[in-house]
């Protein structure tokens, strides 16, 4: 490249808002055919399929999980771009995601929280109408959570309403928390795990109405056989049959004439039974990507087997990726207002703190630790004794060109094992 190239090169400007769909192919070809792909709603059908899946314990909770570790992380506004920080702008942020219908409505986070994740994971959907204040600089002031089947997507004016009607929301007026699917029809809308555990679920159900229905009976015991004589007449065994069907003492005496009673093994329904219900349940608990010991499950070969710990972490991976979605659209909306702050779920704390101490103490006492690095560690400040390794064997400075003859000089004395107590009870202080 020659110095004309070169100069031209850095003279090239960055485009400061990038709009890509006046550019894309794919966006003139959705505009002009994009109606055959999709559909403006999803069906009422479907969602009440949804909603019914809640009443599933490990559907239910799955979901409840997600909710109560991430409002137990709790959330953080701030500013990454800039090193000085806006503290009012901060605080307005953090009281509008506290109260997000103001200090005079019952809404708090905790129930936003609960209702994004439950509509997301349940329906795939999450719909969050944002209010503004048109005499504040048309400033976002409240959210609140709008149910899927109420929502519709209308072609004609190319935005979100509320179906049937003629409200209609702004791009930044409407956040969707969604994980679209990679095929082109109804990508608009967001894949439900319902979808891909449905019939784990309906197997779940019908065993249990199975049993249900063998508990509930009141005729003798289903896994019996009753013979009578072919001397006995059709009419005397139409009588016993409808004795026995009126009789309500499930476990009562069985006192027939003429005839046998036989019982029989268990079948390989009944045998099944179990190992139906354990696949079905493991399949959801998959789904969700939830470990079984958060959902009381407790077993210690196959599934839930593993440290507490190892599960924490891979729960905090996938706890973390699905945060990020609901935080970018947020954020989204946020950015178009003005604002450089950001809304953030902060990190869960899966530490082990006593196994953490025990590191710890390990380093110093090998002088492999400052003190002063322990203590920055937990946001405490720096000492002037503790930016030199300590020789706890020798009760002592480790050696270095700098005080090598002072600590040679050394010997262990009471004010050095003073000074070691003094430091330990100070640390387990301040951290526990």
């Amino acid at each position: 490249m020659n110095i004309w190239g070169n100069i031209r090169k850095g003279l090239q400007k960055l485009p400061g808002i990038r709009r890509p769909a006046k550019d894309s192919l794919y966006d003139q070809f959705m505009q002009d055919y994009g109606w055959s792909f999709q559909k403006p709603n999803k069906p009422d059908g479907d969602l009440h399929v949804y909603y019914n899946a809640l009443n599933n314990v490990y559907v239910s909770q799955c979901i409840q999980v997600y909710c109560d570790e991430s409002l137990n992380a709790g959330f953080s506004i701030t500013n990454q771009d800039t090193e000085v920080t806006d503290e009012s702008k901060i605080n307005y942020l953090t009281q509008l995601f506290n109260d997000p219908q103001g200090k005079y409505n019952e809404l708090t986070f905790a129930m936003l929280n609960s209702q994004i994740w439950t509509s997301w994971l349940a329906t795939g959907d999450c719909f969050i109408e944002v209010n503004h204040d048109e005499v504040f600089d048309n400033i976002p002031i409240g959210f609140r959570h709008i149910p899927t089947e109420l929502v519709c997507y209308f072609e004609d004016t190319d935005q979100w309403g509320l179906r049937n009607t003629g409200y209609r929301y702004e791009k930044d007026e409407l956040i969707h928390i969604y994980q679209p699917g990679v095929e082109v029809r109804n990508s608009r809308w967001g894949k439900s795990i319902i979808d891909k555990i449905g019939l784990s679920i309906a197997l779940e159900f019908l065993g249990m109405k199975h049993n249900k229905e063998i508990f509930e009976d009141n005729g003798i015991d289903p896994r019996g056989i009753l013979s009578f004589n072919p001397e006995v007449g059709r009419a005397k065994v139409v009588q016993e049959i409808e004795r026995i069907k009126n009789n309500k003492n499930k476990k009562g005496l069985l006192a027939v004439i003429g005839a046998n009673y036989q019982r029989t093994n268990n079948t390989n329904r009944d045998m099944d039974f179990l190992n139906l219900m354990t696949y079905s349940r493991d399949r959801i608990i998959t789904a969700f990507g939830v470990q079984p010991s958060k959902i009381g499950v407790r077993e210690t070969a196959s599934l839930g087997s593993g440290t507490g710990e190892s599960q924490d972490k891979d729960f905090k991976k996938t706890l973390s990726g699905k945060c990020k979605i609901i935080e970018g659209q947020f954020n989204k909306v946020l950015g178009r207002n003005g604002f450089n702050e950001v809304f953030q779920y902060n990190e869960i704390d899966i530490e082990d703190k006593q196994k953490r101490a025990e590191i710890e103490d390990k380093q110093l006492r090998n002088g492999t630790m400052f003190i002063n690095e322990v203590r920055s560690g937990y946001g405490l400040e720096p000492v002037d004794w503790g930016n030199v390794p300590m020789n706890y064997s020798q009760f002592a400075l480790a050696s270095n060109p700098e005080n090598l003859k002072e600590v040679e000089a050394i010997t262990p004395s009471t004010e050095v094992k003073a000074l070691k107590k003094a430091l330990l009870m100070e640390r387990l202080n301040k951290e526990y």
